[in-house]
């Protein structure tokens, strides 16, 4: 059986997220952060080589990595489900946001998540992050006021997308001053989006999951 090692607050909610869309049975093992360091237990070190999530086994294998799991899970179990047909545009905006969502869309937000973790004032960072915001954000907003979900229909690539989005508007992570949960009022199409995402049962259904 397909076995999903999840640590909390990590990309691991997407493994989960796109077993419940699958509709795929799973075993479940939940490893938790060191309180003082935030870093992995040695039970997730013991199956990971870094110690990193997600990382799952399935038929004497383990894949690490979500963006792997991702396309591992839609190739061998999708049937053909949220992945656009290969050779379609649809297919090429798919591979454009798969891998967007670990790049130009999450370095800014991994760089203020930092910061805020750390308590840092570093205007340049803070310029920066701001700048590479406004220039994806817009983008992602005019693409989203044209259709419900990044690459056209449900797919992998809005489950790689919306994780960065929501550790955006967590408040763990929001800067000082900044309301919860408000971090896309500029960006009216990605709010309603997100809404939409947060509305799917599967996304219900995970987010109990790994929540719990």
């Amino acid at each position: 059986m397909l076995t999903i090692h999840h640590l909390g607050m990590s990309r691991s909610d997407r493994s989960i997220w796109l077993a419940e869309e699958l509709g795929l049975q799973y075993e479940l093992v939940t490893h938790t952060r060191n309180a003082e360091t935030f870093r992995s237990p040695q039970s997730l070190w013991d199956v990971s080589p870094m110690g990193k999530a997600p990382v799952i086994e399935d038929k004497g294998q383990t894949i690490p990595e979500s963006g792997a799991i991702v396309e591992y899970l839609l190739e061998n179990y999708g049937e053909g489900r949220l992945r656009p047909a290969k050779g379609t545009p649809a297919y090429i905006d798919y591979l454009h946001w798969m891998h967007a969502a670990e790049s130009t869309l999450m370095t800014p937000i991994f760089i203020n998540m930092l910061s805020v973790m750390t308590a840092s004032d570093a205007p340049g960072l803070k310029a920066f992050c701001d700048g590479e915001f406004k220039t994806v954000f817009t983008y992602m907003n005019n693409i989203l006021g044209e259709r419900d979900y990044i690459a056209g229909d449900f797919s992998g690539a809005d489950i790689m997308v919306a994780f960065p989005l929501m550790m955006l508007e967590s408040p763990l992570f929001a800067q000082a001053g900044d309301e919860t949960g408000k971090a896309f009022l500029p960006y009216p199409a990605i709010q309603a989006y997100l809404n939409r995402l947060r509305a799917r049962p599967a996304w219900s259904k995970a987010e109990a999951i790994f929540k719990a």
